[in-house]
């Protein structure tokens, strides 16, 4: 097993890749206006899957609408049991009135030491972070006794209709954990 200082060590040189993978989230617009049609999740959670396969990680894209798509991977564990959820959401709050960004809003742009655009930090930062976390541990071979699961939804702005709720009405097995945490 490695140690936390190993790991921590891994974080700090995947800084480049960390920022990278958080500029290709925010330049996938995903726009929920909480009005049918709307959101585009289901473009970030194609790339979030991707992403998860090339480390070697399995996931699923469940939702109510081929558009409005949520994303459910899990972190093996020695047991089938999944004990702590990685919560957040795939999509962004409209931009009002683009003439006052500095930046494109979609442009992920790079100023002292910020990435700039819409989710940046809501919630594709948290998104990134997560991803990360399950890449390192899965290239560093990092054994659990129980599973890690990954949930990122669709509509969390409005309600969750797409997104949690209807996961919890229709897959609830998808949000199977003792513990969550956003």
């Amino acid at each position: 097993m490695p140690s936390l200082q190993s790991l921590l060590d891994q974080v700090e040189s995947a800084t480049n890749e960390i920022v990278e993978l958080e500029q290709t989230l925010v330049r996938i617009p995903s726009v929920n206006t909480g009005f049918m049609p709307t959101g585009g999740e289901t473009a970030v959670a194609e790339f979030v899957r991707d992403r998860l396969a090339d480390d070697g990680l399995s996931s699923e894209i469940l939702g109510r609408d081929p558009d409005r798509g949520n994303i459910i991977s899990v972190y093996p564990g020695a047991d089938d049991d999944t004990r702590l959820m990685l919560m957040s959401h795939l999509h962004v709050v409209p931009v009002e009135d683009e003439t006052k960004w500095n930046w494109d809003p979609f442009g992920a742009e790079i100023s002292g030491g910020r990435v700039y655009g819409r989710g940046a930090s809501d919630c594709k930062a948290l998104l990134t972070c997560q991803l990360m976390a399950m890449a390192i541990m899965k290239r560093s071979d990092v054994r659990l006794d129980h599973g890690l699961r990954l949930v990122s939804g669709a509509d969390e702005e409005h309600g969750g209709r797409w997104g949690f709720g209807w996961l919890a009405d229709n897959h609830p097995e998808s949000l199977k954990s003792q513990f969550a945490v956003k």
